[in-house]
């Protein structure tokens, strides 16, 4: 299986560690994966909290959260991702 974590920082470097931490630029992106893959026994078996915590915890490995941060719908899409502006956007941001 892929890591989810570490490779922070490796994105430049000869040997790039893309890892959903390391890549992806919202932390919603591993909210959903998690939803929707684990556990690989029964894949959407979890409860939205069950999932809030173990992304929080994937992302606390990393030092992206705290250890003992609680995230719920209003705190994750606050999470900044350390590649969050490593993306092109092909379209113009819409007007605040």
């Amino acid at each position: 299986m892929d890591p989810l974590t570490g490779g922070v920082g490796t994105l430049a470097s000869a040997k790039p560690l893309k890892t959903p931490v390391s890549y992806w630029p919202a932390a919603t992106t591993l909210f959903d994966y998690i939803r929707r893959a684990m556990p690989t026994t029964a894949p959407q078996s979890l409860s939205n909290d069950q999932v809030y915590a173990l992304t929080a915890y994937i992302l606390s490995i990393d030092g992206i959260v705290p250890k003992d941060a609680t995230l719920d719908a209003k705190s994750l899409p606050q999470v900044k991702m350390p590649n969050r502006e490593g993306f092109v956007s092909w379209w113009p941001k819409p007007p605040r």
